[in-house]
């Protein structure tokens, strides 16, 4: 377990960080990770890279709420991740996925789309689905 203690720090980057792995069964063997960045911000991004550069996910909640000001360069990309979540407006969400948006990434954002929901089937394929279609 790596701890960050540090009382200079904000509120925002004190968040938890949570990465959740599903790894299948012995009939279907995968490893799927989503991780729920909470309100970090640039320094504790910058600290999880440094602590775990090997990170990566499939699906990834983007820290702060998709705020660009918020994003430490090279973080999203970093983690390569398939599904980027953004809960922002629709004003920062364009800006994040200009920045940092993949050819592959599917970017949702919740001002658009409403409730999100991702289900990992049993063979590992992830499906996402929205409240609302744009």
């Amino acid at each position: 377990e790596q701890t960050c203690r540090d009382d200079t720090l904000g509120d925002n980057d004190k968040s938890t960080v949570a990465l959740i792995e599903f790894a299948g069964s012995a009939q279907h063997a995968f490893r799927q990770k989503i991780l729920l960045c909470a309100d970090i911000e640039q320094f504790a991004q910058r600290k999880i890279l440094a602590l775990f550069p090997e990170l990566k996910a499939d699906v990834v909640v983007v820290p702060h709420h998709g705020s660009v000001k918020s994003i430490e360069p090279g973080f999203i990309e970093n983690l390569d991740a398939d599904i980027l979540i953004c809960s922002c407006g629709r004003t920062q969400y364009e800006k994040l996925i200009k920045i940092e948006r993949k050819d592959r990434a599917q970017p949702l954002y919740t001002a658009g789309d409403g409730a999100i929901t991702i289900c990992i089937n049993k063979d590992g394929a992830i499906k996402t689905a929205a409240f609302n279609t744009r």
